[in-house]
């Protein structure tokens, strides 16, 4: 159960919120997943589905660098519902189980300045596209090193739709997350994320002062 209304059926729809059910199933066969959450707001779901359609299947991007670029947003973003999807997705993209393990263990590729046996075990370039995620989505910021290395490898349209493909998985991660869509059934998954212990309240601390007073 979600936190909000999962619209992946289309009895009880009406309106705007049919018609928009009724396009995305129209373009990829069913609504599932952040789709089915997004529908509660139909004119947000559509434009949605569209840039997720042109990021995900038409873009410049070759297939097996997308995968890479999607699969190390979602486990940064501890997303299960897309990571059990995903996780299928990139290894038939040529993504080897090396990869996938450094990927969703989030297993460091430096340490002290130097590359870590993880690192060297990468196809060649990977190590520069996790690396990029990984600064974007924790630090906020790139470092020069780090984004002169795909200036060199990509060109600036790429480099473009390579950040637009991490924005919109953070999104949809988002999305996912904050309704607690859990992992699809009997696939794959992420580890949990470690959540820092929730502090008592401030009627707590106060109650608890007040006694020891």
């Amino acid at each position: 159960m979600t936190r909000i209304p999962y619209l992946d059926n289309e009895i009880g729809l009406s309106g705007e919120a049919l018609q928009v059910s009724e396009y995305i199933k129209a373009g990829r066969g069913k609504v599932i997943g952040v789709f089915a959450l997004l529908l509660n707001s139909p004119k947000v779901a559509k434009l949605v589905a569209d840039l997720g359609g042109y990021l995900r299947y038409d873009s410049i991007l070759p297939q097996r660098l997308k995968e890479l670029i999607i699969i190390t947003t979602l486990s940064e973003n501890s997303c299960q519902f897309e990571w059990s999807f995903h996780q299928e997705f990139a290894l038939q993209a040529d993504i080897s189980v090396h990869t996938m393990e450094v990927i969703k263990l989030k297993k460091p590729l430096y340490k002290n300045g130097l590359a870590t046996g993880d690192n060297s075990g990468l196809a060649s370039g990977d190590g520069d596209i996790i690396t990029y995620v990984r600064e974007l989505t924790n630090n906020k910021r790139v470092s020069d090193k780090c984004f002169n290395k795909l200036r060199q490898a990509y060109s600036t349209e790429q480099i473009t739709e390579i950040t637009a493909l991490i924005g919109y998985y953070t999104m949809v991660a988002c999305q996912l997350n904050a309704y607690e869509m859990p992992p699809a059934p009997g696939k794959p998954s992420l580890p949990e994320p470690q959540l820092p212990q929730v502090r008592q309240t401030l009627a707590e601390e106060m109650q608890k002062s007040m006694s020891e007073a």
